[in-house]
């Protein structure tokens, strides 16, 4: 859905739509997609150049606006530790690897289907509400968090997702 909102986006601002290589999981309630290097200054792309690497994330003059943005980082080999283990009701969280590689594992509540996935840096996700999901980190890694919902405890349940 949120993908043909963007294609009418950049059909009505005269931009091409992102070459995104998208994947889907939980029968669609998850998206993972690969920032595409390069490609014209008002496209949602990567640059890498001799003075670093830029990541236009989001550059959209309509729908959702970002009310929740959060850093987090994950060494799980140092800590132990999993971020996550948790669905939400009604907020659909997206996020941005900056660095590192991380094990994403999903559960539907529902149906009981899961997935576990691999994502690095530069790929962009996206979870919808009702897919329990927690990260491990594989090697260090530093993660961007951004919602159009502002933060709600209650809308948060827990789930084992990761031991």
């Amino acid at each position: 859905m949120w993908v043909l909102r963007l294609k009418r986006i950049c059909l009505r601002q005269k931009v091409p739509p992102p070459a995104f290589v998208m994947k889907t999981y939980l029968s669609g309630k998850v998206a993972v997609e690969e920032l595409p290097l390069g490609g014209a200054d008002a496209a949602e792309r990567r640059i890498i150049s001799a003075k670093g690497e830029m990541a236009q994330i989001v550059n959209r003059s309509e729908g959702d606006g970002i009310r929740h943005l959060v850093y987090w980082d994950l060494d799980s080999s140092k800590s132990g530790q999993a971020r996550g283990n948790h669905y939400h009701l009604r907020k659909t969280e997206r996020y941005y690897v900056i660095s590192g590689k991380l094990e994403l594992r999903l559960i539907d509540p529902v149906s009981s289907q899961t997935e576990k996935i691999i994502v690095t840096a530069g790929q962009r996700l996206t979870i919808a509400p009702g897919a329990a999901h927690a990260f491990k980190s594989l090697s260090y890694a530093q993660v961007l968090e951004l919602s159009p919902a502002p933060y709600d405890p209650a809308d948060s349940k827990p789930c084992a997702v990761i031991e």
